[in-house]
C-alpha cells in the first residue's frame, strides 16, 4: 500500500467541517445580540475549553512551521500550522474564509452593516499602536460610532399580506380563477384586419365570451357544492 507524502498531510481541509458549521450555527442562535467575527471565535474557542491566544502572543502572531519535502526533487513549502488544529473552527481565517461564508450560502446566517462603538478594551488595545502625540485624538475617533460588520440568524421572510375581503371576488373566494371579458380578446384592437376577419373574429369572440361565462358558472356552482359537503354538520 502506498504511503501518503507527508507535505499531503500538512495540508489543511479547505471545505467547512459539519462539526465547525454547527458549532458557529449553534452560537450565533443562542447569543441574544449581533456578534463580530472575532467574538464567534473567541466563543468557539471557549466552547471547547481551549485556551484563546492573545493577538500580542509571539506563538501567535508566528505559526509554527514543519520542514519542507522534497517529492520527485521538488521542494514542497508544507502549509502554515493553525493556532488550534484540533479543534473544529481551527483560526480565525478559516471561520471568517470558510464557516460563514457556508453558513451564508446555506442560509443559516446573515452578515449586516450596523453602527456600534468600541469597548474601552479594544480602544486602549487599539492605541497601543499610536504615537503619545496622536493618541489623545486618536481617542476621540475611536469613541465614535462606526460601521460594524455583525453577524445573527438570518431573518424569515414575512408571510405575503392577505388581501382585504371586499377586494376578493366570488371566484377567488371560492379558489378559481379571475376571468374577464379582456381574456377572450374583448377590447383589443382589430384595426390590422380586413372586413372579412374582423368579422371573423368578432363572432368567435362572442362564442368564447358565451363559453366563458358559462364554464365559469358551472365551475362556481361545483365548488359552492364541494363547500356545502364539506363544511361540519350543524
Amino acid at each position: 500500500m502506498a504511503t501518503i507524502p507527508s507535505f499531503r498531510k500538512n495540508l489543511w481541509p479547505r471545505h467547512c467541517l459539519p462539526s465547525a458549521r454547527e458549532l458557529v450555527r449553534s452560537i450565533v442562535a443562542s447569543s441574544t445580540t449581533p456578534l463580530s467575527t472575532k467574538d464567534i471565535y473567541n466563543l468557539a474557542l471557549k466552547q471547547t475549553a481551549i485556551q484563546i491566544v492573545s493577538d500580542k502572543s509571539p506563538e501567535h502572531n508566528v505559526p509554527k512551521k514543519e520542514h519542507p519535502t522534497i517529492v520527485r526533487g521538488i521542494t514542497r513549502q508544507p502549509s502554515t500550522r493553525p493556532p488550534h488544529p484540533e479543534h473544529p473552527v481551527r483560526s480565525l481565517q478559516y471561520l471568517k474564509r470558510v464557516v460563514l461564508p457556508d453558513l451564508v450560502t446555506s442560509k443559516g446566517v446573515e452578515k449586516f452593516c450596523t453602527k456600534r462603538t468600541l469597548s474601552q478594551a479594544d480602544i486602549d488595545h487599539r492605541l497601543q499602536t499610536v504615537t503619545k502625540a496622536a493618541r489623545k485624538e486618536q481617542a476621540v475617533l475611536l469613541a465614535a460610532p462606526r460601521n460594524t460588520w455583525l453577524w445573527r440568524m438570518t431573518t424569515p421572510a414575512p408571510p405575503p399580506k392577505p388581501l382585504p375581503a371586499s377586494t376578493l371576488s366570488k371566484s377567488e373566494l371560492l379558489g378559481l380563477p379571475r376571468l374577464t371579458a379582456a381574456d377572450v380578446g374583448v377590447g383589443e384592437d382589430w384595426g390590422h384586419l380586413n372586413k372579412r376577419r374582423r368579422r371573423a373574429r368578432k363572432e368567435k369572440v362572442e362564442r368564447d365570451l358565451k363559453w366563458m361565462w358559462t364554464l365559469q358558472a358551472a365551475k362556481r356552482e361545483a365548488a359552492r357544492e364541494a363547500l356545502r359537503l364539506s363544511a361540519p354538520a350543524p
